[in-house]
């Protein structure tokens, strides 16, 4: 181990967080940091591949990485001059193993040990944990690929709930052509005979009910980042999109009903983009929308009182008054209470904050009639008394799931456990990437009742 001293404004803070013993300050440095991973002499040369530099201790495997080169030669010799620069992110969307850990300048006076889970946490933080450190930052732009059975789900079946992966929009605005984007995203199957692809985009209401979806390819790797999913590989459990090639945070979501305003966009084999629905929560459907060039303004950003162009029919049979599935919003809703009465809602995320759209049957103080028996009011979420997500639970052979419908006496359920082996063990099928259902006897179903979820906003 060679001599070594803090360098530069980075190491110096990082050092006087340490000796003050301020864990929180530094692992807040080491998020933002850049890395320096060291790479042998051999390698460096070209007469072996570039490999993981890693120490082993008693508990774990650990992946080395240093603050700057002068702790590179500190910790791996004054002989290795060579190292890679990553960023914590990129560090964890290819981290190789679930149950290594992380040594920063191990052996220096300045050293941290971090376990994997505390790597997924600072380099793949929540929804409500990046609103915090930006407490100005407006509602999340998310969005979902779909393949043709989701695209049928929404625009001919009516249905306006979300399950499985979804991402940020802002972390693929790079990517301008759709198979690039399905391969970065993992989402097998969503790529058309015509070479496009159909994106759901919403602004996401309720940060909380978007969870990194930390865990691994078994229960023992799992365990080693405290996490609650476990898939079949390439998903590494860090935080980000089954490809070690991309840096691409996602997040597994359990039948989150979409907010008023969400929309429906194909983008084209030639790289434009098209929306081609938008959902109107206030009726409760889907509305088929003109085309719209490139660059319109994401959900949300319109003037206030304007309305997306649409044609006069709803997508789907318009003559149909109820959506299969069985009354499908009996089984969740979005609830406000507003100057002391609980209304049904449909959340209106915005860029300046969150407003829940009141609903009501019958007129009322500054509520305005949208179709016959149903009035509006859209109110602030921050002046209601409470925000609310309603889904209807339940538990059949042990596993925790959700109802989605009802049919001749049987409720079709949505897994919510996270477990893949689970999954298998119970004949669930698999709808795709982390969404698993079955329709069972209802007779089977056991502790039937609403869970009810106060909105992160």
């Amino acid at each position: 181990m060679g001599e070594w001293r803090p360098e530069g404004a980075f190491e110096e803070t990082l050092g006087a967080a340490y000796a003050a013993g301020d864990l929180a300050a530094c692992l807040a440095l080491l998020r933002e940091a850049e890395l320096a991973l060291p790479i042998g002499p051999r390698a460096a040369a070209g007469h072996e591949p570039v490999a993981w530099p890693t120490m082993s201790g008693e508990a774990r495997t650990w992946i080395v990485a240093c603050t700057s080169a002068a702790a590179v030669r500190a910790v791996a010799g004054d002989a290795t001059r060579s190292f890679r620069v990553v960023s914590l992110p990129e560090l964890a969307a290819g981290w190789p193993d679930a149950r290594w850990g992380l040594a920063v300048n191990p052996g220096l006076p300045v050293s941290l040990y971090l376990e994997p889970g505390t790597v997924a946490r600072l380099a793949a933080p929540s929804p409500s944990e990046d609103r915090r450190a930006v407490p100005e930052s407006g509602p999340p732009i998310m969005q979902k690929a779909l393949d043709a059975a989701g695209l049928r789900d929404l625009l001919v079946d009516g249905g306006f709930r979300v399950s499985g992966y979804c991402h940020q929009a802002v972390d693929v605005a790079h990517i301008a052509t759709p198979a690039v984007l399905a391969d970065a995203l993992g989402a097998e199957g969503t790529v058309g005979a015509d070479g496009s692809v159909n994106l759901l985009r919403w602004r996401a209401a309720g940060l909380n009910l978007y969870r990194p979806p930390y865990g691994g390819a078994d229960e023992e790797s799992m365990a080693a980042v405290a996490g609650w999913v476990v898939e079949e590989p390439p998903f590494t459990g860090m935080g980000y999109v089954p490809n070690v090639d991309q840096v691409i945070r996602e997040y597994k979501v359990s039948g989150v009903g979409l907010p008023h305003g969400a929309e429906v966009w194909e983008l084209t084999a030639s790289g434009v983009e098209h929306r081609r629905a938008v959902f109107d929560g206030d009726l409760a459907r889907w509305l088929l929308v003109h085309v719209v060039a490139a660059g319109s303004p994401p959900p949300g950003t319109e003037p206030h009182g304007a309305e997306p162009p649409v044609v006069a029919t709803s997508a789907g049979d318009p003559s149909r008054a109820e959506p299969s599935h069985g009354a499908r919003q009996a089984w969740h809703s979005y609830r406000a209470l507003f100057d002391g009465v609980e209304y049904e809602a449909s959340p209106d995320p915005r860029a300046d904050g969150l407003w829940m759209r009141l609903r009501s049957d019958r007129p009322a103080a500054g509520f305005v009639q949208v179709a016959p028996g149903r009035f509006v009011r859209p109110a602030p979420a921050e002046e209601c008394e409470a925000v609310r997500f309603v889904t209807t639970v339940a538990e059949w052979r042990d596993a925790p799931c959700q109802v989605r419908g009802e049919r001749d006496g049987e409720l079709l359920l949505e897994y919510t456990g996270g477990l893949l082996p689970v999954a298998r063990r119970l004949g669930l099928e698999r709808v795709e990437r982390g969404v698993h259902r079955r329709w069972v006897p209802r007779d089977e179903v056991r502790d039937l009742r609403d869970q009810v979820v106060d909105l992160d906003f």
